[in-house]
């Protein structure tokens, strides 16, 4: 039977997740800590924080109303938590209630930070809730950011089908053909990359030969040393966590790799992937990685922004090549 994770080991690994920003994975991690009464206070707050970043407010406030129920923390420590309480309820317009946590804040540490400002403007009653000073106006905006919020998805893959629809075009035209015997490397710039190759009448093309059957040699060799088969644990997830999930990282190398994965992700979409090395510890994050084609339970990404440190663990993991288990 598998051995349980200490709460220490935990909250943890509840920290280094929420550090590289795979929030739902570090709640889970921090709702295991808090089974223990000594962890429970401290893991309550780690959630209520990884709640806000994914803009889940209202189960922030009820993450860090139950982490003010612990007795473990310091008066500074809970006026900290108290301030947090607030600004969230703030964010959801609940000015009543983050005015009674300003005022109980105010009376452990009157000086903190500027809530005797948040106080006095809350209480005053020429405070207009809309800035526009026009009825309706706020809760307009808030419609359309709402609508904003439900459509995005459906564009982002509108956006990928089209893409992938003019890689199709692209792979099919003359010209591509031409240009491909001297760049082998450019089916992989094309959303299509997992279509069948052109036709019988890419064969009755003459062969390239001298130098260009050189260079063309050269870069196949070149790629092929450069991907590596590697099975490693990763997670993804788009800059809007609209698109989010964990996969299996394979064919590694210095410029991008593919995940094999259930979760479908469109062409186009720009994410942050995670690796997970062969220990499990000390995942590293690739920052910008672009989907260049997608296809059912994989797709292949294309590394755009990577941290130098970073480069030279992926560097290290193709040069070892090992399989994890």
């Amino acid at each position: 039977m598998e051995q349980r994770m200490s709460a220490f080991d935990a909250y943890e690994r509840g920290l280094v997740l929420k550090q590289v920003k795979i929030f739902a994975s570090a709640i889970e991690a921090f709702r295991q800590a808090a089974l223990d009464p000594q962890h429970a206070g401290k893991a309550h707050v780690q959630i209520a924080l990884c709640l806000r970043s994914l803009e889940r407010h209202d189960e922030a406030v009820a993450a860090f109303r139950q982490a003010l129920e612990s007795a473990t923390f310091s008066t500074k420590e809970r006026v900290h938590i108290l301030y947090l309480l607030g600004q969230t309820l703030e964010s959801l317009d609940r000015e009543v209630e983050a005015l009674v946590v300003y005022r109980r804040l105010r009376r452990e540490d009157p000086e903190f930070r500027d809530v005797e400002a948040r106080i006095r403007y809350l209480s005053s009653e020429e405070c207009d809730p809309d800035p526009s000073g026009q009825p309706g106006a706020l809760a307009r905006t808030e419609d359309i950011l709402r609508l904003w919020r439900e459509l995005k998805p459906q564009l982002t893959a509108l956006l990928g089908r089209t893409w992938e629809s003019l890689g199709r075009q692209v792979r099919s035209s003359e010209s591509y053909r031409r240009l491909r015997t001297l760049y082998p490397e450019l089916r992989e710039m094309v959303s299509g990359a997992a279509l069948p190759e052109p036709g019988p009448e890419r064969c009755s093309a003459p062969a390239p030969t001298g130098r260009t059957a050189s260079v063309r040699r050269n870069q196949t060799d070149k790629r092929r040393h450069t991907r590596v088969a590697v099975r490693l644990r990763s997670h993804f997830s788009s800059k809007t966590r609209t698109v989010a999930g964990e996969g299996e990282l394979r064919d590694l190398s210095p410029w991008g790799c593919r995940v094999t994965s259930p979760v479908g992700v469109p062409v186009g979409a720009e994410l942050e992937c995670c690796i997970f090395p062969q220990d499990g510890l000390n995942p590293f994050t690739v920052e910008g990685a672009t989907v260049r084609w997608s296809r059912p339970q994989e797709f292949g990404l294309a590394f755009t922004s990577v941290r130098p440190g970073v480069q030279r663990q992926i560097a290290q993991l193709c040069r070892t090549g090992v399989l994890s288990s």
